[in-house]
């Protein structure tokens, strides 16, 4: 997989608030639609509703949905998030306090381990506690071959 560590030419501040998505109703699309696959599989589904996953789904869509607005590309593979503007697959995690994200990012490395899936290199990781509208761009974090490790020069 390519890895083009340049990003840093893109790097603004992408923390952002609700208010900034332009289209809503695109967000809103996207993120049902995820969540209807998430519902399909009892597996992925574990138990919930369709609308408490669409509300998971629109919680974690926002900061996708914010960087397609500012020159990012979709990932059209399945479970797949966004291309960054060097086009490097990139994995966007939302989490509600700094203190889970070292569980988020076990959870990406897991997921990494598994060839299969074709986890991306890089995650970006935000940070919003439900109650608010603003979303902070907490870090970018960068697969070392053993662990995700948070990339100070991008960040």
């Amino acid at each position: 997989m390519h890895l083009n560590t340049s990003t840093k030419i893109f790097n603004m501040d992408m923390s952002f608030n609700i208010d900034d998505i332009k289209d809503k109703n695109e967000w809103y699309e996207r993120a049902v639609n995820e969540a209807k696959q998430i519902h399909r599989k009892p597996s992925t589904a574990r138990g919930r509703t369709l609308n408490q996953i669409i509300e998971v789904c629109l919680y974690g869509h926002a900061p996708e949905q914010y960087l397609l607005e500012t020159g990012w590309d979709d990932d059209e593979r399945p479970y797949k998030d966004l291309l960054d503007p060097m086009l490097d697959p990139v994995e966007i995690k939302t989490t509600e306090h700094s203190g889970n994200i070292p569980y988020v990012l076990n959870r990406c490395k897991e997921a990494k381990l598994e060839v299969w899936r074709n986890y991306p290199d890089i995650v970006y990781v935000f940070i919003n506690d439900k109650k608010s509208k603003e979303y902070i761009h907490e870090g970018i974090y960068v697969w070392n071959g053993n662990k995700f490790k948070k990339d100070k020069i991008l960040t």
